[in-house]
């Protein structure tokens, strides 16, 4: 595991100048290894003290080791020219995966598709973004026969989480972990005895805290916050690797081409 992806799973347990810190390397890590300590301290607006002791926080003896392990990990990376745009994206998209893979647990998605083949019903918490996330989850496990509904209205989540069975089944989805609405109904959720696992960034966020299980993915506005791109790819990602293992079963395969051809059946006859 990379020192970036150390960084991103204390960040919830930085303080406000350390989490300033955070946020200058995870995007400009590469900079940092012709950087002094006082330049990379007036950058981000905090004392060489600072920075000393949030080396220390993520592993590193000083600011030199952190600048080696920076240093190694820019080697390994090639410079993309300003105006391929194609390639910047590419770029931006693999960062996402790769980190994502240091993150993920394969054996935690396996575990996961078990408890969802068992569950009764299934229902799929995210608001905004993530509640687009949460539509798109539940689309597909639909056409594999599963009883599911996303809910991504706030009031309808404080409204679902507080009727809960226990055989219920909640999947919550906040790349922050920290999404008011969502943690809230988490813990109305587990107050009704029922399984919560989250989709998340941060495995010691609040939603991760209140949560049985959570499924860690890279934070890709740490990559990049300047670009308008898909802030929900990490968790899309976790999203398809968990649909392709549960389509390993014969049962859910089977329901998934029955759907198809239903769809090809009914689009031939109306065309």
């Amino acid at each position: 595991m990379d020192i970036l992806i150390a960084i991103q799973q204390q960040y919830p347990s930085f303080s406000k100048k350390e989490q300033a810190i955070a946020d200058y390397i995870l995007q400009n890590g590469t900079t940092i290894k012709n950087m002094n300590i006082s330049v990379l301290a007036k950058h981000v607006g905090v004392s060489n003290g600072t920075i000393t002791n949030f080396c220390k926080k993520i592993g590193c003896e000083n600011f030199a080791e952190l600048k080696v392990q920076l240093g190694g990990l820019a080697a390994a990376k090639q410079s993309t020219p300003e105006n391929n745009i194609a390639r910047q994206v590419y770029d931006f998209y693999k960062t996402v995966i790769d980190r994502s893979n240091q993150l993920l647990e394969l054996e935690g998605l396996f575990d996961l598709a078990e408890q969802m083949k068992k569950a009764s019903r299934i229902y799929i918490y995210g608001v905004g973004s993530s509640g687009l996330t949460a539509d798109e989850l539940m689309l597909r496990l639909m056409r594999m026969g599963f009883n599911v509904q996303s809910i991504t209205d706030s009031h309808l989540l404080l409204i679902n989480s507080s009727i809960l069975k226990a055989d219920d089944f909640v999947i919550a989805i906040s790349v922050s972990g920290e999404t008011t609405e969502v943690v809230d109904a988490v813990r109305i959720a587990k107050n009704r005895n029922c399984k919560v696992v989250c989709l998340t960034s941060f495995s010691e966020s609040s939603l991760a805290q209140h949560a049985d299980s959570c499924v860690t993915v890279s934070n890709a506005l740490f990559i990049d916050k300047e670009r308008f791109i898909n802030s929900q790819f990490s968790v899309m990602y976790a999203i398809d690797l968990l649909c392709t293992i549960l389509l390993r079963d014969a049962d859910l395969k089977d329901r998934m081409e029955i759907t198809i051809d239903t769809i090809i059946e009914y689009n031939r006859l109306h065309t």
